[in-house]
């Protein structure tokens, strides 16, 4: 049996920090559940996900629909694009 994943935050890993960029409509199932599993919900919502080359692939099965953010101090938000 495997041992399950830790997922407690550790500061000292790198992060991204991952901005859903265009819509969903006219995606196929495909991109629509990498979107979903990055963590993103709506257009213009962030999220922060670890450095890693599993995220690292999932972000480019969808380079057109999400970004990377620079600045890796924005704070993870399912809002709106106009941070309200």
């Amino acid at each position: 049996m495997t041992q399950p994943e830790d997922t407690t935050v550790n500061p000292a890993q790198p992060r991204l920090v991952l901005q859903l960029v265009r819509g969903l409509a006219g995606t196929t199932r495909y991109q629509r559940e990498v979107v979903k599993g990055l963590g993103l919900r709506r257009l213009g919502a962030t999220a922060s996900r670890p450095d890693n080359p599993m995220i690292r692939g999932m972000v480019r099965r969808v380079p057109h629909l999400v970004r990377i953010v620079e600045d890796a101090h924005v704070p993870e938000t399912a809002g709106s694009a106009d941070g309200e």
